[in-house]
């Protein structure tokens, strides 16, 4: 699957603690942007139980709103 694609019309960020996944859902709430707090699925590893869930084709717009870095985003997979 490339990275335009998603089966599901779905995408999850994954996160290596809750306090990152907690922090994305702030700024996403804030922004205005549709997104769930999910528990991460089971063929998916991370280190955090949760991640957050959004429609793909706001992909490109998650990627510029969530600070990798300062969340501890591990990957933002399409599901």
């Amino acid at each position: 699957m490339s990275s335009s694609e998603s089966p599901s019309g779905f995408g999850v960020v994954l996160f290596r603690s809750v306090q990152g996944a907690l922090g994305a859902e702030r700024l996403l709430v804030a922004a205005g942007v549709a997104h769930k707090l999910i528990a991460v699925p089971r063929h998916l590893s991370s280190s955090c139980g949760f991640c957050v869930r959004f429609a793909w084709g706001d992909r490109e717009r998650i990627e510029r709103l969530l600070p990798g870095d300062r969340l501890g985003v591990e990957g933002i997979v399409g599901l």
